[in-house]
């Protein structure tokens, strides 16, 4: 065993392997008398007869000497192997390199058993109970172990560090003071190397063995938190010493020095955050931190002014990918236009991610940054300033707990007063001016109670030589349509939308646009062509990686819709219980709602009245007033499935019950193929009472609500079977007519509960 970390001399190298090897006395005065090459010498004739082992500790500090005595011994020592440790390759033949990274990390959502068992915590948890016996994880101490060895990036000698502090700090205490850990991991071992007994000595050793230019290279991608490229690395190298041309291979050599490590992504690299900060400090010390995260500032608002119009076209998955890659980067440089008071840089760059966002579903990085943006002071009216703050608006108000009234009523207000501004805009600016007009020209027209005419904006929008933004429009109008259940003008712009977007290359825009046909299809009775296109939308999706959790949640259950009316259930069970798992993660309590109550009226279907029960008390018991979007659906599903549950079971007044509650909720969504499910229900509750003629009204009413007839739900098919063996075929196709002739409005009155009581008793 050769430990070299107290040799600071190249020279002394080989002298301290002959210490190692046990000479003594004569012949260890005899060898270091000699020459570095008679030392060799010596070594051979001591190690080439028989098979040896070498542990060379602790070599980055000399490593060209290390590499060369190596490789002489090697080469004259036939049964000799060498284990050396050092922070970087020695670069010989024959080498066989073991990286050793940080520990294994429990993940951000992993329980105390999984988190026990991840390495960094098995460690920790063992450190922290040699000074403060008992420690152990629980779920008290959960959140805050977590936090520290995440903290850490799982660094033994971190973790080793930190843990010896709970001599003196309470758990909480030891987590919350990792912003400063430099500072707080200061104590170790009496016995340790001096550079092993605090934290920034350790990092120091490293830092201090780089080249000039890689240092600065290491310093200055240190401010980088979403790792790093060759591009994005010479933009922060700009204005020094170090030539663009050497950028690349100044990367590889901080990756042979354990400074920096390989992404997965080709082409990227990352620096542990430890790191990160011990390269920001050195900048900050030396006055350029502001200057080099400028530059940062100013190489991703240009990346994301080239790679946002991409996105709309056949170049959106490489387009998708790179901002993927850069977005924890292109978030910092948001912050820092923020921070420096460019309200322009700001709102530009917030702009650039509002199609990004739209994309992948991110309502809340959305409302926050152009928040943020928006904020900035100095800012001055233009179209672009008015598309920002609708768009904020927008999602701000899909983001927040409906208790806020007062503020949600002040968001609407600002909505509709941005309505009126930006629409009378002659034309609007980029792709963020389409999705700020688009929905604003709906509740403009809700307003002044134009439904059934179509904004001029979108109109426009719709017949324009920009097959993209026609592609929108439609698809925003077949949306609408759909809602107000006209699905004659849906299955139009759907087919519309569908070509202009297949024509651009946008692949995105047909993910959005198919699952809206397949719905269509289920209504007419066509399943295989449903299943086909929620197939290919699919595609496209697992092309981009990974959508929002809310989003994929509600892309499993229009999957279980489908497979129950083919009569797949077991496929429908597998999905539900990948699609609660999903809601879970959202942290968003109506997904997991929406998912309960899908499977509770499935169970009800099936028989399996026991885990409908469970599933809607549970589901009940966490519902509250204070759900955001789609709180209401949530509501409203829950209800019709308790209703299910109460007919199978006899209970017609808490079906009653039930159908009012969700009812109320179908209401406030405005969303009349919901409401449509409510009349269905009530349709079933007459059928239960025996009110046959009712029953069948009620569901021709469901379907004009829907705006089509539905020949492939379960239940209708069922209410259909019992009305006709009721009333016969004619009596009941002239009530179902009845039903299906009625204006949407009155069609609404039908699917009350209280209405169907109230016409029992008269």
């Amino acid at each position: 065993m050769i430990d070299l970390a107290s040799v600071t001399e190249p020279t002394k190298v080989g002298a301290a392997l002959l210490a190692g090897t046990g000479l003594r006395g004569g012949a260890m005065f005899e060898a270091r008398t000699r020459g570095a090459g008679d030392a060799v010498d010596v070594l051979v004739d001591l190690l080439g007869g028989r098979e040896s082992l070498l542990l060379v500790d602790n070599c980055e500090h000399l490593i060209d000497a290390v590499a060369h005595l190596v490789t002489a011994l090697l080469s004259r020592c036939p049964g000799l192997s060498v284990l050396a440790t050092s922070r970087e390759p020695l670069a010989v033949d024959g080498e066989a390199l073991v990286p050793l990274g940080p520990l294994a990390l429990p993940g951000p959502d992993d329980g105390v058993e999984q988190t026990r068992r991840a390495e960094s915590v098995r460690l920790f948890t063992e450190r922290a109970a040699a000074v403060l016996p008992g420690f152990e994880v629980d779920e008290a101490t959960l959140p805050q172990v977590r936090q520290v060895v995440r903290g850490l990036d799982g660094m033994p000698l971190a973790l080793e560090l930190a843990a010896a502090r709970l001599r003196t700090l309470s758990l909480p205490e030891l987590a919350d003071g990792l912003s400063d850990r430099f500072r707080l991991l200061t104590t170790g071992s009496r016995t340790a190397l001096p550079r092993h007994r605090t934290l920034g000595a350790v990092i120091a050793w490293s830092w201090d063995l780089l080249g000039e230019h890689e240092r600065t290279v290491a310093e200055r991608l240190s401010v980088l938190p979403g790792g790093v490229t060759p591009a994005s690395a010479t933009a922060l190298c700009a204005g020094t010493a170090v030539p663009a041309a050497d950028v690349p291979e100044l990367l590889a050599g901080l990756v042979d020095r354990s400074l920096l490590h390989l992404a997965p992504e080709p082409g990227r690299y990352r620096m542990l955050e430890t790191l990160r900060e011990y390269g920001t400090d050195r900048l900050a010390e030396k006055g350029e931190l502001a200057t080099v995260r400028d530059l940062a500032a100013d190489h991703f608002a240009g990346l994301m002014a080239h790679y946002d119009p991409q996105l709309r076209g056949p170049g959106q998955s490489a387009a998708m990918r790179v901002i993927g890659a850069e977005y924890d980067n292109t978030l910092a440089a948001l912050r820092r236009r923020c921070d420096t008071g460019d309200a322009p840089g700001a709102l530009s760059l917030a702009l650039d991610l509002t199609w990004y966002w739209q994309m992948l579903g991110r309502t809340s990085d959305a409302a926050h940054w152009l928040g943020e943006a928006l904020a900035v002071p100095g800012g001055v009216p233009t179209a672009e300033r008015d598309c920002a703050h609708a768009i904020y608006l927008l999602h701000r108000g899909d983001t927040r707990p409906v208790t806020a009234s007062r503020d949600a009523a002040d968001d609407r207000a600002g909505i509709l007063e941005l309505a009126d501004r930006l629409l009378a805009y002659p034309e609007l600016p980029g792709p963020y001016g389409a999705l700020a007009a688009l929905p604003l020209a709906f509740l403009q027209a809700e307003r002044t109670q134009g439904e059934k005419t179509t904004p001029a904006i979108i109109e426009r929008m719709a017949g324009g030589d920009d097959l993209w933004l026609a592609g929108l429009a439609r698809m925003f109008r077949a949306q609408f349509a759909e809602n107000a259940g006209e699905l004659d003008r849906t299955r139009a712009d759907v087919e519309a939308a569908l070509a202009c977007f297949r024509q651009v290359g946008d692949r995105w825009g047909q993910s959005e646009a198919l699952p809206m046909r397949a719905r269509l299809r289920q209504y007419d009775g066509d399943l295989d062509g449903a299943l086909a296109d929620l197939r290919e939308a699919r595609s496209p999706a697992d092309e981009f990686g990974s959508l929002s959790l809310a989003d994929t949640v509600f892309g499993d259950l229009r999957w279980i819709d489908l497979h129950i009316r083919r009569g797949d259930t077991d496929l429908a069970i597998a999905l539900i219980d990948s699609a609660r798992e999903r809601a879970r993660r959202t942290r968003a309590p109506a997904m997991l709602l929406l998912v309960d109550a899908w499977e509770a009226g499935f169970r009800v279907r099936l028989g399996e009245l026991d885990r409908a029960r469970e599933l809607l008390d549970t589901a009940e018991k966490d519902l509250s007033d204070g759900i955001p979007f789609p709180g209401d659906h949530a509501r409203t599903l829950l209800g019709t499935a308790r209703a299910s549950f109460c007919l199978r079971t006899g209970d017609q007044a808490g079906a009653q019950k039930a159908l009012a509650t969700a009812y109320t909720a179908a209401l406030r969504t405005r969303d009349l193929p919901i409401l449509a499910l409510v009349a269905v229900h009530t349709a079933a509750l007459a059928d239960a009472r025996e009110l046959h003629r009712r029953a069948a009204v009620r569901l021709g009413a469901a379907s004009r609500l829907r705006g089509t007839h539905d020949r492939t739900d379960p239940q209708v098919r069922d209410l259909t079977r019992s009305g006709h063996a009721a009333l016969g075929a004619d009596s009941f196709a002239a009530a179902y007519a009845q039903g299906w002739e009625l204006d949407p409005r009155t069609a609404a009155t039908e699917a009350d509960p209280v209405r169907l009581l109230a016409d029992h008793r008269t």
